[in-house]
């Protein structure tokens, strides 16, 4: 038997704000437009088509090594081995906003993490501030240690619902061309661990560990992919 299916994606929406990088606000670039535009409709053509416009980093999504290392691997030569297969639930929920993740938290927290499993750290945050300017101000990262911790755990992808680093608005002050370190997106990206970033519904799984699926759109080249992203509970 299969056993219960958790969908961990969040619905694409071009109507909702604030779905990628603030680029306007800290780098004075253009906002990449998110839009669905119908092509034809049943009444015109026997069948409804939609152009989709977005950024590889708006929504549920993966990073892959070519995210942030020119010569890393790009988003359609991405093993699914590496995205699929065992997982464990760390619960970070009582994590304040704007709080970070430590090696010390994980620690404490005790997860059964073997070596190739998948990581899902819970924090709740996509559930509270997704959509709202307050995702980014006040966003839960993870801290430096934390990502060398899990790093020597030998996970091969982390998966959860915030940015991996901190936020670019806090490590900026708000500043345009202030710039940003990621220190955890280099530190795994160039270990080939994947990051799954802004991941939903993480409350609804009920066990420490789960089978997890990641599928992203097989784009050509591009350093990551809207995804869909679920959990399985054994029965």
């Amino acid at each position: 038997m299969l056993g219960k299916i958790i969908d961990l994606s969040l619905t694409i929406d071009p109507a909702q704000e604030y779905i990628q990088f603030p680029r306007k606000s800290l780098c004075n670039a253009e906002e990449p437009l998110t839009s669905f535009h119908i092509c034809s409709t049943v009444a015109q053509t026997g069948f409804l088509a939609t152009n989709v416009s977005m950024t590889t980093q708006s929504f549920t999504h993966i990073d892959v090594p070519r995210h942030c290392f020119e010569h890393g691997f790009a988003n359609h030569e991405l093993p699914l081995h590496m995205v699929v297969g065992e997982a464990v639930i760390i619960d970070m929920t009582h994590k304040k906003p704007g709080e970070g993740v430590s090696a010390a938290d994980l620690q404490e927290a005790d997860p059964d993490l073997r070596k190739g499993d998948i990581a899902i750290i819970r924090t709740g945050w996509t559930e509270e501030a997704w959509g709202t300017r307050r995702f980014w101000d006040e966003m839960i990262y993870l801290e430096n240690d934390a990502c060398d911790w899990l790093i020597a755990k030998g996970i091969k992808a982390l998966a959860q619902d915030f940015m991996t680093d901190v936020s670019p608005v806090k490590q900026s002050g708000g500043k345009q061309g202030a710039g940003y370190d990621g220190y955890a997106h280099r530190e795994f990206l160039s270990r080939d661990i994947i990051l799954i970033e802004w991941c939903t519904n993480l409350r609804a799984i009920s066990k420490e560990r789960v089978f997890f699926v990641c599928l992203p759109l097989k784009l050509l080249g591009t350093d990551g992919s809207a995804a869909r992203v679920i959990a399985i509970e054994s029965v």
